[in-house]
């Protein structure tokens, strides 16, 4: 097998493909990291801007989180700044970058390059790996020594695979040290373990797509429809799922979206005030306190109403999305890296409950300042043993799958 191994990396590094590939995954990441950190750099910036002051109890706003240079995810839309009154949350819009034209495009951060660009590479790397061999006639030289077809199959796999992994292991290597150095970057352990469980997930997704090109090469005959299925099985296991699955599961659960909820809140806050203001009408003496308490009824009806449908959209779209292992591993990048959905979420939930506590002090039924808003994010541990573990245990298996899938079509290949 070791012999094989060194057959498939020496082979290989000759070609124009492992050059040219590698150039591309070089540019890619070298333009992910360039432009992640100048749209991490100007986030910082906003936020130092509009940073509220020890007094300013009434608003909120999250710092960017620095890992959301390799996976941006949500972190945009969290760190926006949260208005806090009677009505309710009163969300400002995104800082847009200064230059407009940048927001025509969507950021190629480092989970896009991973997801797409590393997969494609992956399965370009492996989609010949035994048609190849039958077409030039070697593999009927291959087995035709001591060596056992499943030991020749699992050679070729760990050498091809090694051909991809270690230039992006030594790329983000060198990146991540780059990345911890720049200004704004805070660096510390929790920083670096949970880049170290990002790159280990990188890993197993890679083991995914060169599992799947080996699959479909020991399957067909020609290395031309091994390429072409490749292509097919990439484009709809990196883009048809991952957005499907947010449709089908949007029309599945039946959820109003944000902004009518939005619509719904406030609408409640103006039939409160109206209904409240017509049973005072021949009242001596408005009470307007009568109003918020109604005010604060609405919402929370609103919101009790609302957040168990929300949940079960989520975990639906989660249901769906991780069939691919492309959804799996950007559940799991962006929760490690802090900018994922179970993050947005315990966000708002805080703030929600911060605002139930002291909604008599924003309204001035109670005198004194409202308390001070604190948030307590989740420890690593915390988050690979709870929503993250999931994720990883399906991408344990499915490259596990699919080579065993692999070596048992390869057990049954014909090399003539």
């Amino acid at each position: 097998m070791t012999d094989i191994v060194k057959k498939e990396i020496l082979e290989n590094l000759s070609t124009y493909r492992f050059y040219v590939l590698t150039g591309l995954l070089f540019s890619m990441m070298l333009i992910s990291i360039i432009v992640s950190y100048g749209d991490y750099h100007l986030r910082v910036e906003n936020y130092n801007i509009l940073r509220p002051g020890p007094k300013e109890t009434d608003k909120i706003i999250f710092p960017p989180e620095p890992l959301s240079i390799y996976a941006r995810g949500l972190d945009a839309n969290v760190g926006r700044l949260y208005q806090l009154s009677l009505r309710g949350i009163q969300v400002q819009p995104s800082q847009q970058s200064i230059n407009r034209v940048s927001s025509l495009f969507s950021l190629p951060d480092m989970l896009f390059v991973v997801k797409v660009i590393l997969a494609l590479i992956a399965l370009l790397f492996s989609f010949d790996a035994v048609c190849g061999e039958k077409e030039q006639g070697t593999l009927k030289l291959i087995l035709a020594g001591r060596t056992r077809r499943a030991s020749v199959l699992l050679g070729k796999l760990a050498g091809r695979y090694l051909l991809v992994f270690v230039p992006f292991f030594v790329l983000f290597l060198i990146s991540s040290i780059v990345v911890s150095l720049l200004p704004d970057v805070r660096a510390g352990n929790e920083y670096w373990i949970r880049l170290a469980i990002i790159l280990a997930g990188s890993a197993l997704y890679v083991a995914c797509f060169i599992a799947l090109g080996t699959l479909i090469s020991s399957l067909v005959h020609r290395s031309s429809t091994s390429m072409m299925v490749g292509l097919a099985a990439w484009v709809l296991l990196v883009f048809v799922v991952p957005n499907m699955g947010a449709t089908v599961a949007q029309a599945i659960g039946d959820v109003p979206p944000a902004d009518r909820v939005e619509m719904q809140q406030r609408l409640a806050v103006i039939q409160s005030v109206f209904e409240t203001q017509q049973q005072m009408k021949n009242a001596k003496e408005k009470d307007y306190s009568r109003i918020m308490l109604q005010i604060r009824e609405s919402n929370n009806h609103l919101f009790q109403t609302y957040r168990p449908e929300l949940n079960r959209l989520i975990e639906l779209t989660r249901t769906v999305v991780r069939c691919s292992p492309s959804g799996a591993f950007g559940f799991l990048v962006t929760e490690m890296a802090n900018t994922g959905i179970d993050r947005d979420i315990r966000i708002k939930d805080a703030i929600w409950m911060f605002v139930e506590r002291n909604f008599k002090r924003f309204g001035g039924l109670e005198k004194g300042e409202a308390e001070q808003f604190q948030f307590r994010p989740s420890s690593t541990g915390e988050q690979i043993t709870g929503v993250a573990l999931a994720d990883a245990l399906l991408l344990l298996i499915m490259p596990a799958v699919l080579v065993a899938l692999a070596v048992g079509s390869f057990m049954r290949y014909d090399p003539r």
